[in-house]
């Protein structure tokens, strides 16, 4: 267990990191992009962004021609996912080329591979079906990339550590890392969830999708993944929740009367009825709030991975929140 770095063309992302996500299809995203708030990337080490919100959104055509960055207003590294997990709620599938080319085109740091997650209720018919389109996806793109400069993950689907193996030795060689999906459903099995991604380590960056709840966060840096992705923040502030810093549980702020102290930069300035105003502003100050809380708790982790303390200071943070003990102590076992 130690601390990385992932080199891309827009700098280094100090791992272990969680890059948010950024949909740029809703309202919220647009007075972000215009820089009336800070935004997700300016205060992350990067941002994550889905191929299916960007389709949705009006400037699709400008991020091809003029970059992602330069539309988000960022020099910081840049995620672009196929949209995957999207599309198949649609019913929609994507040819792996034009998902490539968009990423290729769009000067994203790192591009994952069009997937096709599984579900828990599939047959073992569909399942296998789905797992092999994704491995056919994943090995095209190997074929296919044009830009060396952009790092290609190949996203990994399975629901226990066989089907884990299974999918990695099918897979070419020549990633320059992993992106672990269909983990969702599973996050609170946590047994389930550590096994699967302990079947996945090895030598490349390992992404995880949509894992983000505190006990998964500790358990699965102790254990090497490198990057996670949140939507988390923002989900939590549309329904008005607060992460509490000192136990990482959401507080449903009209249920409360007083805020817990938070040194946030938000919170110096703002409080609990600026967060319950209807509004979008509104809406924003507490998404900035709670990423601010997962982005200092990444920043202890790496200093205490560094210091060789993490253990004790999750086993800490435990004493607060019976989940955190929980995972950790599962993924001790896989170590």
């Amino acid at each position: 267990m130690e601390c990385k770095k992932i080199k891309t063309v827009h700098g280094s992302i100090e791992t272990p990191a969680l890059l948010p996500v950024s949909a740029a299809s809703y309202g919220i995203w647009d007075l972000w992009i215009e820089k009336k708030f800070p935004a997700p990337w300016d205060l992350a080490q990067g941002t994550v962004l889905s191929l299916y919100h960007i389709l949705q959104y009006n400037k699709k055509d400008e991020i091809r021609e003029k970059g992602i960055h330069r539309v988000l207003k960022t020099k910081k590294p840049v995620v672009i996912d196929s949209g995957g997990f999207q599309f198949m709620k649609k019913n929609v599938e994507l040819e792996e080329e034009f998902v490539l080319r968009y990423q290729e085109e769009s000067g994203c740091d790192i591009g994952i591979t069009f997937d096709y997650p599984i579900l828990s209720d599939l047959s073992p018919g569909e399942k296998k079906k789905r797992i092999e389109k994704s491995i056919y996806n994943s090995n095209l793109a190997l074929k296919l990339r044009n830009n060396r400069k952009m790092l290609l993950y190949s996203a990994v689907h399975g629901h226990n550590a066989v089907d884990i193996k299974n999918y990695l030795e099918s897979l070419d060689s020549g990633f320059d890392g992993y992106a672990v999906g269909s983990l969702v459903p599973k996050k609170r099995d946590y047994r389930t969830l550590i096994s699967v991604v302990s079947a996945a380590r090895n030598e490349k960056s390992l992404h995880v999708f949509g894992i983000t709840g505190f006990p998964a966060l500790f358990a699965l840096s102790y254990m090497g993944v490198k990057t996670f992705d949140s939507w988390t923040y923002v989900v939590a502030a549309a329904f008005k929740e607060y992460i509490d810093p000192g136990t990482l549980k959401r507080i449903k702020l009209r249920k409360v009367k007083k805020l817990p102290e938070c040194d946030c930069f938000i919170c110096r300035d703002y409080g609990l009825n600026d967060f319950l105003e209807g509004t979008s502003e509104a809406e924003i100050l507490l998404s900035l709030h709670n990423l601010n809380v997962f982005l200092k708790e990444m920043k202890y982790i790496r200093e205490k991975i560094e210091d060789n303390e993490l253990e004790s200071y999750v086993l800490k943070k435990g004493e607060k929140n019976a989940s955190i003990k929980k995972a950790f102590l599962i993924a001790k076992e896989y170590i």
